[in-house]
């Protein structure tokens, strides 16, 4: 049975793979298929009043080679990020109690 970094790394690949090439080149997101990405996979850390320009704008910062698609590496790093905020967010909480065994 998978451990759960293991599902962890299939998901992410599995998740980019389903949402580029739908225009075009498999191995690239354009803005759309960014767009759907994030608001499909990650609806709850999607603000639903962003705007076109708004993903225009995250698509930029990500682009890092300013090819206009993301490509799988900068998909990656964009989600290295994400760990890291909410690592960074979490590491100051208190700890939860023990569970009871």
């Amino acid at each position: 049975m998978a451990r759960p970094l293991e599902q962890a790394v299939a998901a992410i690949v599995c998740t980019f793979q389903e949402y580029s090439g739908r225009g075009g080149d498999k191995h690239r997101l354009c803005q759309g298929e960014l767009k759907e990405l994030l608001q499909k996979e990650l609806p709850t850390w999607t603000p639903t009043e962003l705007r076109e320009c708004d993903y225009h704008q995250f698509m930029s910062v990500l682009d890092t080679n300013k090819d206009q698609e993301v490509d799988f590496g900068e998909f990656v790093r964009a989600l290295a990020c994400l760990c890291t905020y909410c690592h960074d967010y979490f590491k100051d909480c208190p700890p939860e109690p023990p569970c009871p065994q």
